[in-house]
C-alpha cells in the first residue's frame, strides 16, 4: 500500500492501534502461549519426547558468532521473569488450578 501511495503521512503508534482494535501486543500473546505450553509439557511423563525436548542439550561446535536464541534459553528467561525454577514449576504445573491462577495473574483478562 505504501508503495502505491508513494508517501505515508499518517503515522499511528502501535499502542494506539492496539487500543482502538482491542488487540493485545503480539509479544504478550507469544509469551502467554509459550507459558501455557510449558505448563502443558511439564505435566507430561518424563519419558515423553516433548518433555525431553525442553531440556535437550545439543552437542558439537558452533560457528563463531552471537549464540542463536534457543528454545531452552527462551524458556529459562520466561521462568526467570516468573521467578520460578524447574522443580517448583513442575510441581505447580501438576496442579492445573494453581497453574491457571499463575497464568491469570501474569495475564489478567481485559475488562
Amino acid at each position: 500500500m505504501r508503495d502505491i501511495l508513494r508517501k505515508w503521512h499518517d503515522r499511528v503508534r502501535n499502542e494506539k492501534v492496539w487500543r482502538r482494535t482491542g488487540q493485545k501486543p503480539v509479544e504478550g500473546e507469544i509469551k502467554m502461549r509459550r507459558r501455557r505450553w510449558i505448563g502443558h509439557t511439564v505435566r507430561k511423563p518424563h519419558n515423553n519426547i516433548t518433555r525431553q525436548a525442553l531440556q535437550w542439550n545439543p552437542q558439537g561446535n558452533r560457528v563463531r558468532d552471537r549464540p542463536r536464541e534457543t528454545w531452552e534459553r527462551c524458556v529459562e528467561r520466561e521462568m526467570t521473569m516468573m521467578r520460578k525454577r524447574w522443580g517448583h514449576l513442575g510441581k505447580l504445573a501438576q496442579d492445573r488450578s494453581g497453574w491457571h491462577l499463575l497464568m491469570r495473574g501474569l495475564y489478567p483478562a481485559k475488562g
